[in-house]
């Protein structure tokens, strides 16, 4: 993936915006909704997609269908110091845990953030008990959400003020 910065121009972000609402639109139908032939497009996605604009295509999964439709937020605070030394068996678990849909790494009182899904509170009661059981791992404070009023796709938002800043 190539990190330099990339320039977009309005019909960059309109086939963003479609690849987003939609990953399975062919190229002659993005084409016919930006005023493209199929192949202008083709390359212009190449172009994205060589950029690390497009990071890649994924389904998006009703979590409750799939057994998954109990979400919590785990604060994770590590007893590492210096700074992240010791932080690699928590991040090789992280990586490895299915559970945990998404992870960061914060500033402030706590060492990481966790997004989480499980089948039940008893899932999360597991997934907790296997978290502190991380040596580093010095403390945990959940947070249940009882129910989900926006969730962005596997990539976030498609935005025309932050698009324009790439």
């Amino acid at each position: 993936m190539n990190n330099s910065s990339i320039s977009l121009d309005d019909i960059d972000i309109k086939i963003l915006q479609l690849l987003r609402s939609n990953g399975r639109l062919t190229h002659a139908a993005i084409g016919k909704a930006v005023g493209l032939t199929g192949p202008s497009v083709y390359a212009r996605v190449q172009r994205l997609e060589q950029a690390g604009v497009i990071r890649g295509y994924a389904a998006t999964l009703d979590p409750a269908k799939i057994g998954q439709g109990f979400v919590a937020f785990i604060r994770v605070t590590t007893s590492s110091v210096p700074a992240r030394k010791g932080d690699d068996a928590f991040e090789r678990f992280v990586h490895r845990e299915p559970r945990i849909v998404e992870c960061y790494s914060v500033d402030g009182e706590d060492s990481y953030l966790l997004k989480v899904r499980t089948d039940s509170p008893r899932g999360l009661q597991d997934l907790l008990n296997r978290l502190r059981a991380i040596k580093n791992v010095s403390r945990t404070v959940t947070t249940i959400a009882l129910e989900t009023i926006k969730e962005a796709g596997p990539t976030g938002p498609v935005d025309d003020k932050v698009l324009k800043a790439i």
